[in-house]
């Protein structure tokens, strides 16, 4: 009795594993149809998303970016689906309403931070508070705008160091462009001896200031006295425009400035130097 019971169900199992052999080759020309149909579909899908991208980046690059992932992205679903319903031709439209109905709940509460993140750089891209190639700083960091992907942002900092910042901070946060205009205002605090004649210390930087390659006429450089020190010192600020906006151009434009006038200031100190001397020797 138990022979016979063991028999029977190695025969269903048997009769079973042959029904799913059958099944299978039965439908293995449409499963091998099906993949070379989404393979190609695939491939046309990302050649047109780059044609968008290129048609319309020669006027907006990040727009043409958003474009480019949108269209990849639909077309990569309707070869999805093509593909599928050769596999089951019975698949309907409101199959599909219903699981994308099911799975959207599901994948949203999975994959919030994701879709967060991927929602901010399609708005990123579509409003444009920067692009590629700009210099950019958020709270700590600072540097190059280097790519805007999908899901984050890739900076490159100016000690050659790689920062992924999540699009949703970038757009959720206060972001400073440091390139977003033509020029750019650059100041700096000097320490000098407090003489007779402020005013003429002043106009005798701005007009240095002025002399040094880069710096702008219009906006004029400027010298400001904030405050007065002990030790008959005072602290005068200087502002200066240049059309050099990003970090390497600043270096450069504060080393010509200040090495500028330090000379002017050494050739005063020298002057001075030389009028008390006469005095004394008179």
């Amino acid at each position: 009795m138990t022979g016979t019971a063991i028999s029977s169900s190695i025969g269903k199992i048997v009769a079973a594993a042959d029904h799913m052999v059958d099944t299978f080759l039965a439908r293995l020309p449409s499963l091998i149809l099906a993949i070379l149909s989404f393979a190609i579909l695939y491939a046309l899908s990302l050649w047109a998303a780059k044609g968008v991208q290129k048609v319309i980046a020669s006027r907006r690059q990040n727009l043409g970016v958003v474009f480019g992932r949108l269209t990849a992205g639909v077309l990569v679903l309707l070869s999805f689906l093509v593909a599928f319903s050769i596999v089951s031709p019975s698949f309907q439209a409101s199959d599909l309403i219903k699981i994308l109905g099911i799975g959207g709940v599901a994948i949203g509460f999975a994959f919030q931070n994701i879709l967060q993140n991927f929602l901010a750089g399609l708005l990123l891209l579509w409003t444009e508070p920067f692009r590629v190639g700009d210099e950019i700083k958020l709270d700590i960091h600072e540097g190059r705008v280097e790519e805007i992907q999908t899901r984050a942002t890739i900076i490159r900092t100016y000690d050659e160091r790689r920062v992924v910042i999540p699009n949703a901070e970038l757009f959720t946060h206060s972001v400073i462009v440091n390139t977003a205009f033509g020029a750019r205002r650059w100041e700096y605090d000097l320490l000098v001896p407090r003489g007779p004649d402020p005013e003429g210390v002043k106009a005798q930087i701005v007009k240095t200031v002025a002399s040094v390659p880069g710096v702008l006429s219009d906006p004029a450089p400027e010298a400001l006295l904030i405050e007065l020190l002990a030790g008959e010192t005072m602290k005068i600020r200087i502002l200066w425009w240049t059309h050099d906006s990003r970090q390497y151009q600043m270096l450069g434009s504060y080393d010509r400035v200040l090495t500028a006038v330090a000379r002017f200031l050494a050739a005063q100190a020298a002057r001075r130097e030389a009028g008390e001397l006469a005095i004394r020797a008179a």
